[in-house]
């Protein structure tokens, strides 16, 4: 799964525009994107990825490819590890 790709895909969802539009490098604060807003988008992000993101995590990110680096080191550590 592309991460990034999911990313870009709620964020259109959410905030309008088409996911290739979205720029993966440009920081959130500048999206016009409010607190309540982004906290509506993490939802929508988690029901998609089936992933709980601790709102603490995020306090630090600042574009949507640092966010899905972030979910992606979530999903990770999520997984159990497999047995060799």
């Amino acid at each position: 799964m592309d991460t990034l790709l999911v990313i870009k895909e709620v964020a259109a969802k959410q905030f309008g525009g088409e996911p290739e539009s979205v720029d993966a490098d440009v920081p959130v604060d500048q999206l016009g994107i409010d607190s309540l807003g982004f906290l509506e988008f993490l939802f929508e992000l988690e029901d998609r990825l089936g992933l709980s993101i601790p709102q603490e995590d995020v306090k630090g990110v600042r574009t949507h490819r640092e966010l899905a680096a972030m979910v992606d080191s979530l999903s990770a550590a999520a997984k159990p590890p497999t047995a060799s």
